[in-house]
């Protein structure tokens, strides 16, 4: 009974944020629409007039790539469908979960979305309604970055690392390109020239003098 209670509790307040949430229209995203998968939801029983049959309860999952990684956004909950199957088997139910829009995009579809990723990339998804001018469909997901977060940058340059490892991991800085010299000015040249001119006179009667111009 406690389980179903907070169950419900849960569906409940999920219907209550979505009733209230604002529009998300100025921080709308796009992507562009990969693929679509099959999430486990996991193994169950229904049991009525004394037999059971146990099935396997999965919803879909859309992929989406951006810039900055892939989006992972599940099918959205319906929520009085949950609400009813959960009070039906005290709590031993999975979500239900809605058929839409998602489900008929095909690979390269442009796609317009907004998310809200806490630290371990778990989202919070708002898509604009195709169906419905001016509404949003509000579900879950996950983020995978394309540049993760490692543990190596802590540690670079606070001289805890040996030489040999902190050169492997940490950032270097570049090496500045060589400066070629500036070439000579019109006077350097006459210089040259005439030094170059008077070698040769001298060079002349001397063999083993060597002029370099």
């Amino acid at each position: 009974m406690k389980r179903r209670i907070a169950v419900i509790a849960e569906l409940i307040l999920f219907t209550v944020s979505l009733a209230f949430a604002k529009d998300h229209a100025d921080q709308y995203q796009a992507g562009t629409f990969s693929s679509t998968g099959r999430l486990n939801d996991g193994n169950y029983s229904d049991c009525s007039g004394g037999s059971c049959s146990g099935y396997n309860a999965a919803h879909n999952i859309h992929y989406i790539t951006s810039t900055d990684g892939i989006y992972s956004i599940e099918a959205p909950v319906a929520v009085g469908s949950s609400m009813l199957m959960s009070m039906a088997t005290n709590g031993h139910a999975p979500s239900v979960h809605k058929a839409w829009f998602m489900d008929q995009l095909h690979e390269g579809d442009k796609i317009l979305f907004a998310a809200k990723c806490g630290k371990h990339n778990r989202c919070q998804f708002w898509l604009p309604n195709p169906d419905k001018t001016g509404k949003e469909v509000a579900t879950l997901g996950s983020f995978e970055p394309t540049v993760a977060k490692t543990n190596t940058a802590a540690l670079c340059g606070t001289g805890k690392l040996a030489a040999s490892v902190e050169a492997q991991v940490c950032n270097q800085p570049p090496v500045a390109p060589a400066q070629e010299p500036p070439p000579p000015s019109l006077e350097d040249q006459a210089k040259q020239a005439q030094q170059y001119a008077d070698c040769l006179k001298i060079a002349v009667n001397n063999p083993s003098i060597v002029c370099k111009q």
